[in-house]
């Protein structure tokens, strides 16, 4: 008897003809899938399946094709890289200093009216000690200021335009959390680390509100396509939960999020109640702000993480 036979409504979608990976280790394996009110209500074989299907129930010949549950990302930053795959994106270029430069150059020529050349994506391990110079950048980008995020997020590769921009000389400090990159001669090199990158970071003009959320989009769709429909945002200060509650609001937010509200390592206790109300206003459909991210220093890569001993150089000394 039919599922409509019996009094039951029919699916709204149905996938037939496949191979449908279960999850179940009785039954690892079935040929269709019946879906309604975004759940899974059946699986089996096409003939059982058939009893779901209504007059108007879309149905997907998966035609011997694997048909399996979405993946989860514990760990990616969607609101910032999405933005990010708007400007000179280096992620995809063979990991060496030619090749970045190139692509570089490319972006600027074709971007001729950007007050500034914006980029990400390089490896540490395509230049010397991991950090590459300003004179290089210089020579693609001399005319306006160039910042260039790592592909960790944890360091930035600017111009001399950015570090005259910024006041970065060879008297500045290196800043709390962070530290300029210098050459022999102690003058800026042209590498920033954690915190000092805010230090021209700051001086970039700031996305509108429906830039970002088109940011966010691009990279939903990117994660989607590689069947990835959940993950953790990693890293959210207010500017990345208005993107994600406009998304929402918008109804364009197609997976679902947990959203690890950001520490900020300069308070204490005392923003533990703001960060409980960001948590009640900032759970709406599939957006969840249930939990909170705590980095109180760097990451080891550039040496910026806090160590009980000192790091060795080269040469094994501190």
């Amino acid at each position: 008897m039919s599922a409509m036979n019996q009094g039951m409504q029919p699916a709204d979608l149905a996938f037939t003809s496949g191979s449908v990976m279960t999850m179940d280790a009785g039954r690892p394996r079935a040929a269709a899938a019946a879906i309604r009110n975004g759940r899974i209500v059946a699986v089996g074989t096409d003939a059982e399946i058939r009893a779901w299907i209504g007059p108007k129930t879309p149905r997907i010949d998966l035609a011997g094709r694997t048909l399996l549950p979405g993946f989860q990302d514990a760990h990616v930053h969607p609101a910032t890289s999405g933005l990010e795959l708007m400007y000179c994106t280096l992620h995809e270029i063979d990991p060496n200093a030619d090749a970045y430069l190139a692509a570089i150059d490319a972006y600027a020529r074709a971007n001729p009216d950007r007050a500034w050349v914006i980029g990400n994506g390089w490896y540490l391990a395509a230049f010397p000690g991991g950090t590459p110079s300003r004179h290089d950048l210089d020579r693609v980008v001399p005319d306006r200021p160039a910042f260039l995020e790592n592909r960790d997020g944890h360091g930035a590769w600017v111009n001399s335009r950015a570090l005259e921009l910024a006041g970065i000389t060879r008297d500045t400090p290196d800043p709390a959390h962070g530290r300029i990159e210098r050459d022999a001669a102690g003058e800026p090199s042209g590498t920033l680390h954690e915190g000092a990158v805010d230090l021209v970071d700051g001086l970039i003009p700031k996305a509108s509100l429906d830039e970002r959320v088109a940011g966010l989009r691009l990279a939903q769709e990117y994660l989607h396509g590689f069947g990835i429909t959940a993950w953790q945002e990693a890293w959210v200060t207010p500017q990345e939960e208005e993107s994600y509650h406009a998304l929402v609001e918008r109804g364009g937010l197609t997976a679902r999020v947990v959203a690890c509200l950001w520490w900020d390592r300069e308070r204490g206790a005392d923003q533990i109640e703001e960060l409980i109300e960001r948590r009640r206003v900032g759970t709406m459909g599939r957006l969840r702000s249930t939990t909170v991210k705590i980095m109180q220093d760097g990451v080891a890569e550039n040496y910026t993480a806090a160590m009980l001993h000192p790091y060795l150089g080269p040469d094994g000394n501190p």
